[in-house]
């Protein structure tokens, strides 16, 4: 299977030196790694939320009954994505370790399969989740974005999808003698990095209107003018703070990819996929924050539907549904959720 050796790294780079696949494999193999931990335990804890039913007591099984969902669910989902690309990247990392190279094999596993299918699928879910709580906790008076934006990311996945598994059929068959070649000559090649950058953009996007929904939605409450400025500070940060970084990571990896799709077309003997600037913005730096951002903003277990987490209920209602009782209250209880795992749901009432 062809490859691209230590020795063949001399060629033009114009976003930094070089790296060798040595060390780009240790490097992105560490960082998988570590959320490939974080992603084991995560899943382990939500599934064990879903699983506990089946081994509590008649008596028991009423009291968690209105805490917790069965069935497959979004956070489920997204776990079992994660957990499926940091051990998909992982192999791939350790071959690149290994072989020293840069290879068919590990290119399908890290560029194609793993960044281009499971990731990008991941990360898609968890922005179907927050719309899907935004929806139901009336964040915003905008119906019809809760409709199409769903519609409009399942259609970039198909389309990131589709175009990574031809990429993949076209570098596995044989046509092209190292990886170098492909990315140089391929057409194919290109036409993924144009789809993908596409795609990565209109996912930024849409999570920055996301962002926006909730953070207007917050803000315009009627109790929320009597909170003092540091509370506001805080609240908005724990609820807003996954979106927007996340936002920029997809803006990042969109941008890079971008470059490297105009590098191709305008100088072909340049390359953006070989030097420190790539593996960087491109690979590491936005798979690992939104990873971190997602895991940290869908910690918790599945309950019923209703609230965002972190967020109570009463909260995103509508304005005129709210009953005014005690707001800074209300929002002390938002921080006990943040920083409780197993806390119970307030009451609404």
């Amino acid at each position: 299977m062809g490859g691209s050796t230590e020795a063949d790294f001399d060629i033009a780079s114009v976003d930094g030196p070089a790296l060798t696949p040595q060390i780009s494999g240790i490097v992105g193999l560490c960082l998988t790694s570590f959320l490939w931990v974080i992603a084991s335990w995560r899943l382990l804890y939500h599934y064990s939320g879903w699983c506990s039913k089946c081994c509590t007591r008649p008596n028991e099984e009423e009291g968690i009954n209105h805490l917790r969902t069965d069935g497959l669910t979004t956070k489920r989902i997204l776990h079992g994505l994660l957990w499926t690309a940091m051990t998909v990247e992982g192999v791939g990392y350790a071959d690149m370790v290994a072989t020293n190279s840069s290879n068919k094999l590990n290119y399908t596993l890290l560029d194609i399969i793993g960044r281009g299918i499971l990731e990008f699928s991941t990360f898609i879910i968890g922005t179907v989740h927050w719309f899907n709580l935004t929806s139901q906790a009336r964040a915003g008076d905008k119906k019809l974005a809760f409709t199409l934006f769903p519609v409009i990311l399942a259609i970039v996945t198909i389309a990131v999808t589709c175009s990574s598994t031809f990429e993949a059929v076209v570098l596995l068959n044989g046509e092209y003698e190292t990886v170098h070649d492909f990315r140089a000559n391929s057409k194919i090649h290109r036409i993924t990095l144009l789809v993908e950058s596409a795609g990565w953009g209109i996912h930024a996007v849409i999570v920055a209107i996301c962002g926006t929904m909730v953070y207007k939605r917050i803000s315009s409450l009627p109790t929320f003018s009597q909170v003092r400025s540091q509370a506001k500070r805080n609240i908005i940060t724990k609820m807003i703070i996954p979106m927007i970084f996340c936002a920029l990571g997809y803006a990042l990896r969109s941008g890079w990819m971008a470059a490297d799709f105009a590098s191709r077309i305008l100088s072909p003997d340049t390359t953006f996929e070989a030097g420190v600037g790539w593996w960087v913005g491109n690979c590491w730096v936005p798979t690992f924050i939104p990873s971190m951002m997602l895991l940290y903003s869908i910690r918790k277990r599945d309950r019923e539907p209703g609230s965002i987490d972190g967020v109570r209920g009463a909260l995103l209602q509508s304005p005129h549904a709210e009953a005014v009782g005690d707001p800074f209250q209300s929002f002390q209880q938002t921080f006990r959720d943040f920083e409780d795992e197993d806390a119970s749901l307030p009451s609404n009432k």
